[in-house]
């Protein structure tokens, strides 16, 4: 199976408020199909742009985990999927995820802008940004949008049937 792609940035919400995102896009139909399963069982729901745009997103049984500046899985409370590769955090999106919970978001294929390898020029990379944050702001106005917001762990969550 092909892996997923992951992207963190940090959102100001329309009441100034910031937010630590992770945004998940499945790499083809089945795969989101699968992952949306288990998503909207861990307590993920469709949010409309409103939700979005306010943080007024489900609490879900997620966690997503950092370990040596690196995002390396979410975990649902029965699945572990991993990050691979596992995207760097910058020293912004920890400040914006210190409060303990990120907003968490599964999109389908195909939905974010693809620029192969990172670009060296931070305008371009500014502007890869804009694409992606409009495009999930178009996703959740057509209420396509799969959302939630997830815990974050400094290392992985127990597998539920051990102690």
């Amino acid at each position: 199976m092909t892996q997923a792609t992951w992207g963190l940035s940090v959102v100001d919400l329309a009441d100034g408020d910031r937010w630590a995102v992770v945004v998940a896009q499945a790499a083809d139909d089945a795969q989101y199909d699968a992952l949306a399963t288990r998503l909207k069982q861990a307590g993920l729901k469709r949010t409309r742009e409103r939700e979005w745009n306010r943080g007024l997103l489900p609490l879900t049984s997620c966690s997503v985990t950092v370990e040596d500046g690196y995002l390396t899985q979410l975990h649902t409370g029965r699945t572990r999927i991993l990050a691979f590769p596992p995207p760097d955090v910058t020293p912004n999106w920890e400040q914006a995820a210190a409060r303990g919970r990120v907003m968490f978001a599964l999109v389908k294929p195909n939905t974010l802008p693809s620029i192969g390898a990172q670009p060296q020029d931070e305008v371009l990379h500014s502007e890869h940004r804009g694409l992606a944050a409009a495009q999930i702001a178009a996703e959740a106005a057509d209420g396509r949008l799969l959302a939630g917001l997830a815990s974050v762990l400094d290392q992985p969550a127990p597998h539920p049937g051990r102690r």
